[in-house]
């Protein structure tokens, strides 16, 4: 190997890693955030996208090498979630949005109204539990996290357009599992900018 291949491979080699960096900086906020909602608890969402980054690191040649880095990343995070849940054995059982403590809620103030919807939004919660994998996935960042279409193409390695596909269909199955009629879509879910 000549002096000038050398160069070339660790400047090769330092590149991919000022790529791999700049993804898991761009990436770490949202798949701790979706992490978070499927495991309920920061501390393992936390150690979830950690580890889903270290086996990125350890594959990042092939992920590179993928049709798409964002979406061979995010699998690695599902795949590292589901390990999670099953080495623990356990479901979560109260999901986002939904934690309270009991005997706080009349001591702060909050109305009763809010704690009367606690039926409700759990039965949200399992109703998008029964929807298809990418169906609660795009629902979950959406409604649940507050992602946009674009923003969920991005994290997922999905195309705009699959998502808001996603999302329609999704809405239509919670429409049919929560016997609701199914609202319009909101403008940008259909595709319309502006």
């Amino acid at each position: 190997m000549s002096a000038r291949h050398a160069v070339l491979g660790t400047a090769a080699k330092d590149q991919h890693s000022v790529v791999y960096e700049s993804f898991v900086l761009r990436k770490r906020g949202s798949y701790v955030n979706w992490s978070y909602v499927k495991l309920y608890s920061m501390e393992d969402a936390r150690e979830a996208a950690n580890e889903a980054f270290f086996k990125l690191y350890l594959h990042w040649d092939d992920a590179l090498a993928s049709a798409s880095t964002d979406a061979f990343a995010f699998k690695i995070l599902r795949d590292v979630v589901a390990d999670i849940l099953r080495k623990r054995d356990r479901r979560p059982c109260v999901p986002v949005g939904l934690a309270f403590e009991p005997t706080v809620k009349p001591i702060a103030g909050i109305p009763s109204e809010d704690v009367d919807q606690i039926p409700v939004r759990m039965e949200v919660h399992r109703a998008v539990a029964r929807l298809s994998e990418r169906q609660n996935l795009c629902i979950t960042l959406h409604y649940f996290l507050g992602y946009t279409p674009e923003e969920i193409a991005d994290i997922t390695g999905l195309a705009a357009s699959t998502v808001r596909s996603h999302l329609a269909a999704g809405r239509s199955a919670l429409a049919a599992l929560l016997d609701a009629p199914a609202d319009e879509p909101p403008a940008h879910e259909k595709g319309h900018h502006g």
